[in-house]
């Protein structure tokens, strides 16, 4: 399951990407593994985020150079994320 705190000031967006830049870290969705997908993340998140939200955390993965889509096949981890820098809570 992956906790959304809808009150938060962070974007749900964010949070999501941060959740999954978090498994990848751990390696529970390794380099070369495809992440779950949009219909699996939202019965992850318990239905609390829209297609367009799970689309923008993606892309915020994409941005970072950690995830790629194929076309046809789903959106794969291509590299691990980096460490976070001491003291930053952001990620969280």
């Amino acid at each position: 399951m992956i906790e959304i705190d809808r009150e938060s000031i962070t974007p749900m967006y964010l949070q999501l990407a941060s959740a999954l830049r978090e498994r990848i870290r751990r390696g529970e969705i390794p380099v070369g593994r495809r992440i779950p997908s949009h219909h699996e993340l939202e019965q992850e998140t318990g239905g609390l985020v829209s297609r367009r939200t799970i689309k923008s955390a993606i892309e915020a993965l994409q941005a970072e150079g950690i995830v790629q889509g194929v076309q046809g096949k789903g959106v794969f981890v291509i590299a691990m994320p980096a460490e976070k820098p001491e003291g930053d809570e952001a990620d969280d």
